[in-house]
């Protein structure tokens, strides 16, 4: 990953969420950390194409972002929001069929080469034996390892992930922390949003710590989560044992 952002500035009714924030990171997986309210969905949706930055330069491997269009964009990031999408009546190998959509032809039909790419995605996932199924029917983190699938089918450089674990319960978040990992085995960079300390941990290796727009602590993850680090974070003293 090649991410450089300088003086990056963004507001909602002219309320400031993002300060002058300057990042430069090469990380594999880049960890935005913070408490609901610090930044961290404005961020990664302003790296994603998402919002239009007032000020200040994003950088993904030297392209500029906002110069880029939204169909060759879709080809370079895949962006899988905390907010699920309605998919039913679709069974899983459809969702992962719509990760195609930037490569489809005039008439939209899924080529062979299209069908191959997906074949190898369900195997990387181990899904073979939910693709016939509706997803309607599936459990939390089962759909959620759907829409990481779909976001593998666009073949993207970059997969932006928004709260992944969010509302899932400690067997599910076992379950995305694993398909993580095979999606960075897989190549494909991630750059994730969270408020959960210990996923955060095991699933980056840099991270960003948000309060309220501005870059609190940054560095190599296992480097910056300490005691003191986290209390000023969330601002709490002392922290307490489940944390």
């Amino acid at each position: 990953m090649s991410l450089f952002i300088k003086d990056l500035e963004f507001s909602y009714d002219r309320n400031r969420v993002i300060n002058k924030v300057s990042i430069e990171s090469n990380a594999s997986s880049l960890g935005l950390l913070g408490p609901n309210g610090s930044g961290k969905t404005t961020l990664i949706k302003l790296i994603g194409g998402l919002l239009k930055s007032e000020k200040g330069t994003i950088l993904l491997d030297d392209n500029c972002i906002n110069s880029i269009n939204s169909k060759q964009l879709s080809k370079i990031i895949a962006f899988v929001s905390q907010d699920h999408e309605p998919t039913f009546g679709f069974n899983v190998e459809e969702v992962i069929e719509m990760g195609r959509y930037p490569f489809l032809g005039t008439f939209g039909f899924i080529s062979k080469e299209d069908k191959i790419i997906i074949d190898k995605i369900i195997e990387l996932l181990n899904i073979g034996h939910l693709k016939n199924i509706k997803t309607e029917e599936l459990s939390s983190g089962e759909k959620q390892k759907v829409r990481f699938a779909r976001a593998l089918a666009q073949e993207p450089r970059y997969i932006l992930l928004d709260e992944p674990t969010s509302n899932l319960d400690l067997s599910n978040k076992s379950l995305v922390l694993n398909v993580i990992k095979e999606i960075v085995n897989y190549g494909t960079d991630l750059i994730i949003t969270s408020h959960d300390l210990s996923f955060i941990e095991q699933s980056t290796d840099y991270c960003i710590m948000l309060s309220e727009g501005n870059i609190l602590f940054e560095g190599k993850t296992k480097k910056i989560l300490t005691e003191e680090n986290i209390k000023k974070l969330y601002r709490i003293d002392p922290i307490p044992k489940w944390i």
